[in-house]
């Protein structure tokens, strides 16, 4: 790349810098992005809705990414302008070719060639798909619901059927919702005690307290 041709890129490196550099300072000046600001406003949040909080809160933080994306625009092209000065800008960093200018006009602060730009997106998509990227991100540190109905963890499989067993086990709507279980309701009728009885008080019956009194 020839002098003239660097003089241009850096006039439009520092032209794109400029223009990021002025939306950023209004959104320092205006105070945009920070949720303080829209709590400055107000006397109380007592009488406000929630979604107005809400609301406020969302407008920030979308302030807060566009300010966060043009500062990492300026740099990227604080980066060009540093391969200027070192004699390496317009090439590409992976392959080492020479940078198309027509890209370099639409984005002068471009690392790479359009080539080596689609094969590493390319094999991004490719690694996201094989770490299951389009599954939610909780599934990375939660277990699979059942395992496909399976626990591991026991001797012999577990599927859904011994688990509906194991749950109507302690009754279904064909069977007492509070029933004791089987072995409490044998041991009280042995002793000739109702399985809904916690305490000896509980035993005694109205027709055992007309008889005390008379």
């Amino acid at each position: 790349m020839n002098k003239d041709q660097l003089k241009h890129f850096k006039h439009l490196l520092q032209q794109h810098r400029e223009e990021h550099a002025n939306i950023v300072n209004d959104m320092i000046d205006g105070t945009l992005g920070d949720y303080r600001n829209t709590e400055d406003t107000e006397l109380s949040r007592y009488d406000n809705h929630p979604a107005d909080a809400s609301t406020d809160l969302y407008d920030a933080e979308q302030q807060a990414a566009l300010r966060s994306n043009h500062e990492f625009i300026m740099r990227e092209i604080d980066d060009a302008l540093e391969r200027i000065k070192k004699n390496t800008y317009g090439r590409c960093e992976l392959c080492g070719k020479q940078i198309d200018p027509k890209r370099l006009e639409i984005i002068p602060d471009t690392r790479n060639c359009i080539n080596c730009e689609i094969s590493e997106e390319h094999e991004i998509r490719l690694d996201k798909i094989s770490k299951h990227a389009h599954r939610p991100v909780e599934e990375d540190v939660l277990e699979k619901v059942m395992r496909g109905h399976h626990d591991s963890s026991r001797d012999e499989p577990y599927d859904g059927e011994q688990a509906l067993e194991e749950v109507l086990s302690f009754g279904s709507s064909d069977t007492p919702q509070d029933g004791a279980p089987l072995g409490n309701r044998q041991d009280a009728a042995a002793n000739g005690r109702s399985v809904h009885d916690t305490e000896d008080i509980e035993q005694i019956t109205n027709e055992m307290y007309k008889r005390q009194l008379t």
